[in-house]
């Protein structure tokens, strides 16, 4: 069962994350086919947990900077979310009050894009607070349930609920080591 760490988000780190968003918006791959509107929260949620987790990594002495290159063209997307020490992490982030699962999209999973661990982040209160709620090893989604939970894009995602996600204090003692 998970131990999550709930933190307050910082006005200045929504502003960052929104800014980029809009910058790249329209020079990057649109992977799900989303209308833009949809793909301009979805780049700013997602660059804003990485800010997040940014913050508690930092705030746990494990020092690290968000990536805000640009990755043109459809070819292009970025495999993961952060290295530490040759170990890759994958941050999926959740938006709602009623996102209970770390996703991952099963055919990019399929298809080699694959992280070693993935932390699972969810957002409340319109933002205004951050619920890490643990991680999984690559071992965990290749063995997970697979569902399909988007209406709107209905694909096919390994799928853990968060409370049965791995402490997030043990990764940080893993990065550590």
């Amino acid at each position: 069962m998970s131990a999550s760490v709930e933190l307050v988000v910082d006005e200045s780190l929504k502003l960052k994350a929104r800014d980029f968003a809009i910058k790249v918006v329209d020079e990057t791959y649109d992977r799900f086919n989303y209308n833009r509107k949809a793909r301009l929260e979805k780049i700013a949620w997602g660059k804003l947990g990485e800010e997040v987790f940014k913050y508690f990594l930092n705030n746990n002495g494990i020092k690290v900077v968000v990536d805000y290159n640009i990755y043109p063209g459809t070819e292009n997307i970025d495999n993961t979310d952060f290295v530490i020490n040759d170990i890759t992490i994958d941050l999926k982030v959740g938006t709602k009050d009623f996102h209970k699962r770390l996703l991952v999209v099963k055919q990019y999973f399929d298809n080699g894009h694959q992280s070693d661990y993935y932390v699972g982040l969810n957002f409340y209160e319109k933002g205004n607070v951050a619920i890490i709620y643990g991680y999984a090893t690559k071992e965990d989604i290749k063995n997970a349930s697979v569902g399909k939970w988007d209406k709107v894009n209905p694909i096919l995602d390994y799928t853990i609920l968060y409370n049965d996600l791995k402490p997030i204090k043990d990764l940080i003692a893993i990065l550590k080591s």
